[in-house]
């Protein structure tokens, strides 16, 4: 999967990886996105090597990622899911980041 086969709605794309949600947000008036993984129960992950946030100013923030690190993310879900093309979730189905 490249970029863009990714179909975003309002800002947002996510994807079902069977047991993780892989999802990305567009930074308004930005051509970055930020990105968070779920679990099943709707819960944000930390996976290994797959970094969504960093330390800035004591700070926890979220890592702006472009379109070519956008598909390196993608190229991570498949080698760790095994899913080339994941099902692209609809709007209704979409997950919410509480943090």
């Amino acid at each position: 999967m490249i970029f863009k086969d990714l179909n975003f709605v309002n800002g947002k794309c996510q994807l079902d990886y069977n047991y993780y949600v892989l999802s990305f947000s567009q930074i308004e008036n930005e051509k970055t996105y930020e990105c968070a993984v779920f679990n099943r129960a709707k819960l944000p992950v930390d996976l290994p090597s797959v970094k969504t946030e960093k330390i800035k100013n004591n700070k926890w923030i979220k890592i702006h990622f472009t379109k070519s690190d956008v598909e390196d993310m993608l190229n991570k879900f498949w080698a760790i899911t095994g899913i080339k093309n994941p099902k692209q979730l609809d709007e209704s189905e979409f997950y919410k980041d509480i943090f």
